[in-house]
Parts: C-alpha cells; structure tokens; sequence
C-alpha cells in the first residue's frame, strides 16, 4: 500500500471523528475504537483550569494577551526546571529550555531548523505514525531500524548507521520514543540507553527523545533520560508536552536541549516574527502548575489510565486465541498486537468492524515497510467497560478467522 492511500486512511479517521456526534472517539456512532490516543473525557481539570484562566486574565492579562517571549514564558521555563530537578534529579538552567507548541511544533522546528529535504533521519520500526508524516513534509528521508520488548535495538542500529556511511550517508538524528513507545508501549531499557549514548557520540549523529509519556507510568519506575545519561548535553535533544498530561488542546510542550540548540529555535525568523509560542496558554498552565495542581492531577491520571491498562490487558487474556501475542507497557497509552502468520491486520480490522469495533492497522507505523500482521490498540479514550466489550468483540473476529 502506498504512502497517498495509507495517509487517506488515517485522514479518513480524522475527518469522521466529531466527539459531539460519536460516542466513542475515531468511528461512528455505537462503534467501539481504538483508534487514537486521545485522553479520557473525563481527565480535563476543567474547574482548575477555568480558575487559572481566569488568575491569568485577572493579575496579569495585559501581559498574558500580548506576543510572548521568544524563548517563553520564564516562570513557565522556571517550573519545567523545577519538575525536571524534583522528578529526576537533574538540575538545568533556563539556557537549556524553550517552550513550544506541542510536541508536533518541537518536532517541526526541529525538522525545519537542524535539517534539509534529502536528509537521512533512523526511526523505530515501528514508529508514531504521525511523526513520519511530519518527517516526510520536510522531505527527509526515513531508514527505519527494528525494536523489541527492551526498546531500540542498539546493534541493529549500529549496523545500519554503519551501512549508511559506507553509502556516504550521514544521518542527522536517530528519533526514538524511550518510554512506552507509540505504538507499542515498550520502554527502552537503561543498559540500551547507555549504549545508544556511546553509539551516537561515536558516530555523531544527534537523538530526538520524544518522552511526552513519561508521568504516565503505572508500575515501576521511569529510567533516566537519555538526555540526562548524556552528560555533555550534546547528544540528545528531548521534548516534552503538556498534551498528554493536561489538554492537547493548550498546544504547549518544552524542548530540553544544549544551549546553542535552544538558542537557535529561540531566535528562528519564526520567533522573530511572532513571538514565543502560545503565550496565554502557557500563562495559564503556569498559574494551574505553581498552585501546586499538575502533581495530583497527574497522580489522578496514572489511577484513571492504569485501571484501562489493566481492562484491556485482562480481556486480551480472556479473549485472544493462540498464536496471538501483545506488549505488556508499564505505561502510556498503547498496547501492540502481533497475529498468526496466517492472518492480516487489515482482514482482522473488516471483520472486527463488522462486531462494532476498529483499531489502526500496524503497517502505517513503519517507515520501509512492516507491521502487516500488527494491530495498534489505544486504550486512553474508552472506559474500561467498553475496553472490556470491544476487545471480547476483537478476538470473536479474530477467531471467526482463524476457524
């Protein structure tokens, strides 16, 4: 399948989904979907953010309504540097922080700023969907590099970094999500992540951490960054957002980076003309973060994600027949199929469609090909119950298939 019709199918999705029209996010109505990740109804601070909004307007609106700083707001730069330091030890100062416009504005600048069209760039396979898309606007070209249950896998990686140079390619950036990884849910291990440091400072090519999942853990403990095992700071540029933790629709995240990385980004032509990026927003998010509400609020998060974790988990072990495996992610918002060898994840799909229920289809999360046999469940958006009856519906389809 190509590029034109797998991005129609996703685009497809997007256009039908309308949350004041479907019940359930990313099909029609009554239909059960897997589709996105999109956060729990039920999750927005509405309250608390009304109030912060409201502080916002009230204490300082002349200065909240105005074009922002170039690099952000500095009380928000100055909380992130705080969370940073209490969550992971690791102390930063506002040189090596900008704020940006999500996850997908980090991404672009990036994209924009420390590449040109025909650059090589190493992704997982697989890899968000989305990123590739945003990738190929930039028109870069993608190698894609195998994962497993530990994340990344570092010797493949070196083989073809290695394979490249020989072709007189020099890749930009490897991009990895460390932490349970879209679409998968796995975590890159701390062994990996310190060898993915040594290969990268011997090849010198750049990392693009993308760890917007890292509060929403549900068992265990988070590894160190990769920008913290890198303790030059060169290597690694890592993004965070406040759309998975808070609302996608503040359209606010961070860039943790070397200090030239984040002046660059800073004082882009972008910037210059328009000022930092969605200064009310990060007004508010500051007033909601400094009245001490992110941590609870977070704290609420893991218990509503992790009780769907554990729906969709259980009612894979109940329903999937044999030869059916999944990830177990300790966090995030994905689990990750694999099929028989006799069964293809789009037959799977048209029969689970017909049972009142969708998901994505795993080749659109590679980038040269794969995932023919790999379905992607998101399971953030749906309550547990409809977690519970959907994935029941899935494996009825699966074993209609497989008799």
């Amino acid at each position: 399948m190509n590029q034109i019709t797998q991005d129609k199918r996703m685009n497809d999705h997007k256009t039908d989904f309308d949350p004041l029209r479907d019940v359930q996010a990313g099909g029609g109505p009554g239909m059960r979907s897997f589709i996105y990740g999109h956060l729990a109804p039920e999750a927005f601070p509405i309250a608390d953010l009304l109030a912060a909004c409201e502080q916002s307007l009230r204490e300082d609106g002349s200065l909240a309504l105005q074009y922002g700083p170039q690099q952000g707001y500095g009380p928000l730069i100055d909380y992130l540097r705080t969370k940073i330091e209490h969550d992971e030890g690791l102390s930063l100062g506002r040189e090596y922080l900008t704020i940006t416009a999500g996850c997908a504005g980090a991404l672009d600048a990036i994209a924009r700023l420390f590449t040109q069209p025909g650059d090589a760039i190493l992704v997982e396979a697989p890899t968000y969907a989305d990123t590739l898309h945003l990738f190929r606007d930039h028109r870069l070209r993608l190698f894609q590099v195998p994962i497993d249950e530990k994340g990344l896998i570092v010797e493949a990686t070196a083989q073809r970094l290695e394979e490249l140079h020989r072709a007189g390619e020099r890749p930009k950036f490897i991009y990895t999500i460390a932490n349970f990884q879209n679409p998968t849910g796995v975590t890159l291990s701390v062994e990996r992540r310190k060898q993915l440091i040594d290969l990268v400072r011997a090849h010198d090519v750049r990392i693009i951490e993308d760890d917007v999942y890292r509060d929403l853990r549900y068992e265990g403990e988070v590894p160190p960054s990769l920008f913290a095992l890198d303790e030059s700071h060169e290597a690694v540029i890592r993004v965070g957002s406040f759309s998975k933790i808070l609302s996608p629709g503040l359209r606010l995240g961070w860039v943790t980076a070397a200090p030239q990385i984040i002046e660059r980004m800073t004082n882009c032509g972008l910037r210059s003309m328009g000022g930092g990026d969605n200064p009310f927003a990060a007004h508010v998010v500051t007033a909601f973060c400094t009245r001490g509400l992110l941590e609870p609020h977070i704290a609420r998060l893991r218990e509503i994600y992790r009780a769907r974790r554990d729906a969709a988990l259980n009612a894979l072990a109940r329903s999937m027949p044999p030869g059916v495996t999944w990830t177990q992610p300790r966090g995030g918002f994905f689990v990750w199929l694999t099929l028989p060898a006799s069964l293809l994840a789009r037959q799977v799909i048209a029969a689970a469609e017909q049972r009142g229920v969708t998901c994505l289809p795993g080749d659109l999360f590679f980038a040269e090909g794969g995932g023919e046999r790999n379905l992607r469940l998101a399971f953030s958006y749906l309550s547990p119950a409809d977690i519970t009856q959907g994935i029941t519906a899935l494996g009825d389809a699966i074993h209609s298939l497989n008799g």
